[in-house]
């Protein structure tokens, strides 16, 4: 069985990362051979995919709206020698050439609906297409939680090839001991908050510094760590200031070793407002973290609830309430809690795409 999954480009971001884990579990597989096609060959990632020893087709493409003939035309070639195109993000030339290379169509719904940003015409005339291409071409979507799959019911498509495969993670992410240890010592008996996020977009990193401020006044010895990047850190840092909590947040910034960063928390917080999954939540539960989320957080919210209901805050003042908790109870990691996790594994994951590839070969 012969499988391409198609990615923008290879930048270090969520779908970016979760491919990346899918392909290293599939290509152990003797009766699978995987390829990924690129929008663009260019990005941080590279190196990672270019280790998995797979081979990588750079599409060329510009603009979501690339229309070139004979970039559809290469594309379709390269198609038509798998049995299986897998694409994990919309492009028109490449939806296109997925139709008319004739091959079985999985498309992952990743979530990407412009939450947290505002829409442009850009996004309404791509959302459309979408939507005609779901609904005109016979194409599995598989969507990585319910509240993804609930609003691809409710905005682009409600039939018979919607179905749920909710993503995975690898569970048990090596820790840097000599970064941990220095880390310890640098917040040595602080509380320690932490979210390890992308400053942007649906992420809401300003709730949860509008909440801290708050927290301060009941626990003086609590510091908030921010461990991620992106276009709104600097307003984020303005924030801090503004609200004078200067001395007990820290902007760590981009951070290979997030793993490392995540042991070391007392408690991890992720304030996300409608997030399509989350694994970010399931990466502090394998390191025995308890994790705090908003009710409208979207899918991380169900991940929560499989282990902790009571984590997931209806509101600022409960989300102060469950940080108090935390300054004076320890997170049990109850007995059952293990395969709860094992069920957010790549391994099941992994097991699950490859389920729904033979039921359609």
């Amino acid at each position: 069985m012969r499988v391409i999954h198609y990615i923008g480009s290879l930048r270090f971001g969520g779908i970016e990362r979760l491919v990346f884990d899918l392909v290293s579990q599939q290509i152990k597989r003797e009766d699978t051979i995987v390829a990924i096609g690129v929008g663009k060959r260019l990005g941080e990632f590279s190196s990672n995919f270019e280790s998995l020893g797979i081979e990588i087709v750079n599409f060329e493409l510009n603009s979501g709206f690339d229309l070139n003939p004979l970039k559809i035309i290469n594309i379709v070639r390269c198609f038509k020698d798998y049995d299986i195109i897998h694409l994990h993000g919309f492009h028109l030339s490449v939806a296109v050439a997925s139709i008319l290379a004739r091959r079985k169509l999985i498309y992952t719904e990743h979530g990407n609906f412009g939450f947290g940003r505002q829409i442009t015409n850009t996004d309404r005339l791509s959302f459309l297409l979408r939507r005609l291409f779901y609904k005109y071409c016979p194409v599995q979507i598989c969507c990585n939680s319910k509240f993804t799959l609930n609003y691809v019911k409710s905005n682009f498509y409600n039939g018979k090839r919607l179905t749920l495969i909710y993503n995975g993670s690898a569970l048990f992410n090596s820790v840097n001991e000599d970064l941990k240890h220095k880390l310890n010592q640098k917040y040595l008996g602080k509380f320690i908050l932490g979210t390890t996020s992308r400053l942007a977009g649906f992420k809401r990193v300003d709730r949860l510094i509008t909440a801290f401020s708050d927290y301060i006044k009941l626990n003086s010895n609590a510091v908030l760590v921010v461990v991620g990047d992106g276009i709104k850190r600097e307003k984020l840092e303005q924030q801090v200031l503004d609200l004078k909590i200067r001395d007990y947040v820290v902007f760590e910034g981009y951070q290979q070793e997030v793993a490392t960063f995540q042991s070391i928390f007392d408690v991890c917080v992720f304030p996300s407002e409608n997030e399509p999954f989350g694994l970010v939540a399931v990466e502090c539960y394998s390191k025995r973290k308890p994790v705090l989320v908003f009710r409208d957080g979207g899918g991380i919210t169900e991940i929560v609830d499989v282990f902790q209901p009571e984590d997931v805050c209806q509101d600022s003042k409960d989300l102060l309430t469950r940080l108090e908790y935390y300054k004076t109870n320890r997170f049990i990691w109850k007995n059952d809690y293990n395969a709860r996790l094992k069920y957010f594994s790549l391994e099941r994951m992994e097991e699950d795409y490859y389920k729904k590839y033979k039921e359609i070969v």
